[in-house]
């Protein structure tokens, strides 16, 4: 039976009056009656974050610098659009190739001005009967779905015969990728490249390899699929994050490639971080620039694409650009103890590129100052690391970049960015040592302890873990493993509600640090299941 819009809810965002008003004439031609029309980017956001919507409709160009390949982009990260709902973008010819090539959020539809309510209706209806035929495949792909039960429910609706079976597969190769199960992966596109060539196979085929350790047949792959499928972004994508680790000059040109294909503010801030460390500065002055100046809404800015700028321009002896960049970041984002930490960092390293060196110390003072008793982001740190290796304080940088270190030692992109603020500064290799040796002290920090806790001798496990978790605010898996300690105590020796509320304080703080990281739910789980009526309640 088709499917009947009478009773979806659709979100439907343009910016122009007379075309919101014929689109939603349309709409309830085609039965859509509930229908919320909304201007531009943060209606849209503030709808889509108190509501629940089966379709988007969404038109390419939203006025304001931002467009609706950005929007999709910023729902999907902020997971404010659910995988069960329809987006499909309207375009004009000339928005038709953003769209089209797309690459690692991609609408569900598209349609070409001009078209008909018949035409509407027609790729709403198909687009949501696809919905519905995966929805066995989604509900186990949410925050707390579990991936494996999602990748049977691929093998079932293949074992079905799905007419949608090409879809399946290509969320399966996703899936198998994400689980690390590269090797069932890789057998996944190599069948599917057999009976027909497709880019998605290609890329995955190389993804696959890449995640196996077989970097250069994964970049031999990956140059032919930029060659054989030219407009596909996904190919350039995986290019470009391979080659970044080995050769960032090659890196760079692919991203440039890339955005002669499709302009994105999230490529235009990787070609200025590349071209900046390839001290490319004329080049990066240019992407930062074009990056800050394209969103006049301040949903896709960055404090990186400012500190770019105003980087990329004291390199080049544009003092005065350089600190106006420094200075329009408070113009545009709220002012927290980071932004002005962060702010006075880069001035401080303008000033010394400029030869203003009590300038330049007065500016480091004050971001030091503004960073203690607050908890900053990495890159905040960074930031106040770096400015402490051109101001001369080589001992001060290197221990904020330790305990940065210390606090996300699970995650590569920050260690990755730890390792150029050593690189910037001439201490690659010693950067190198200092990062691996901390990353290797955490992870046995935390076995240790969890084999102190496995062997009974609960106090001392207890005693490390919240010694380390009280130092490192910022770290979800000393945190979790400190509150499953203290739970674990519990479960030995009998109800405490002191150790419980001690538990709850370090189950909290990992939410904060990483609310999706994979082993914080079971411990919430076993919080629950212990704790007595008068404890405090872990929310979801």
């Amino acid at each position: 039976m088709a499917l009947d819009l009478r009773d979806k809810r659709g979100l439907l965002i343009d910016d122009i009056p007379e075309m919101r008003a014929s689109v939603r004439v349309q709409l309830s031609n085609v039965g859509l009656e509930n229908c919320d029309p909304v201007r531009n980017v943060k209606e849209a956001v503030d709808k889509l974050t108190l509501n629940r919507y089966d379709l988007v409709i969404c038109d390419y160009n939203l006025g304001q610098g931002a467009d609706g390949q950005q929007l999709l982009e910023l729902v999907r990260r902020r997971k404010l659009l659910p995988l069960s709902t329809v987006f499909l973008m309207i375009t004009g010819e000339t928005g038709y190739e953003q769209v089209s090539t797309a690459a690692e959020f991609s609408p569900d539809d598209y349609l070409i001005k001009p078209f008909t309510a018949e035409t509407l209706g027609g790729r709403l209806i198909r687009a949501m009967e696809k919905k519905a035929a995966l929805a066995p495949i989604y509900r186990h792909m949410t925050d707390k779905g579990d991936p494996a039960l999602a990748v049977e429910a691929c093998d079932q609706l293949l074992a079905e015969k799905s007419r949608y079976s090409l879809d399946v597969l290509r969320i399966k190769g996703d899936l198998l990728l994400s689980q690390g199960r590269h090797t069932e992966a890789l057998a996944l596109y190599e069948s599917v490249l057999q009976q027909r060539e497709t880019p998605w196979g290609a890329v995955g085929r190389a993804r696959a390899l890449a995640a196996m350790g077989n970097t250069d047949q994964a970049r031999e792959h990956l140059e032919g699929a930029v060659a054989a499928y030219p407009n596909y972004l996904a190919a350039y994508d995986s290019l470009a994050q391979l080659l970044e680790t080995t050769d960032k000059q090659a890196a760079q040109q692919v991203v440039e490639q890339a955005l002669k294909v499709s302009a994105s503010t999230r490529r235009q801030r990787q070609l200025g971080a590349l071209a900046l460390e390839n001290k490319d500065f004329g080049r990066a002055e240019n992407a930062y620039r074009q990056t800050v100046v394209r969103d006049r809404s301040g949903f896709f800015k960055s404090h990186d694409d400012y500190a770019g700028l105003a980087k990329s321009c004291a390199e080049q002896g544009k003092t005065q650009e350089a600190l106006t960049a420094v200075k329009d970041m408070a113009q545009h984002f709220q002012r927290t103890p980071e932004l002005e930490a962060r702010q006075a960092a880069l001035e401080s390293q303008v000033q010394i590129k400029a030869g203003n060196k009590e300038a330049a110390e007065a500016a480091l003072k004050k971001a030091l100052k503004t960073g203690e008793g607050n908890t900053l982001d990495p890159q905040t740190s960074l930031e106040i690391a770096q400015a402490c290796f051109a101001n001369g304080e080589e001992e001060r940088g290197k221990q904020i970049i330790q305990t940065v270190a210390e606090e996300y030692h699970e995650d590569d992109h920050v260690f990755a960015l730890a390792q150029s603020v050593f690189t910037a500064a001439g201490l690659e290799d010693e950067g190198q040592v200092l990062l691996e040796a901390t990353r290797k002290r955490m992870i046995k920090l935390n076995n240790d302890a969890v084999a102190l806790a496995k062997a009974g001798d609960l106090d001392q496990a207890i005693g490390m873990l919240t010694e380390a978790a009280d130092r490192l605010a910022n770290n979800a898996q000393v945190a979790i493993n400190a509150g499953l300690a203290l739970l674990m105590h519990v479960q030995a020796h009998g109800a405490d509600l002191d150790r419980v509320t001690q538990a709850h304080r370090y189950l909290s703080q990992a939410r904060r640090a990483n609310p999706d990281h994979p082993k914080l739910d079971d411990v919430v789980g076993f919080y629950r299941r212990l704790a007595p009526p008068e404890a405090p309640v872990l929310e979801d």
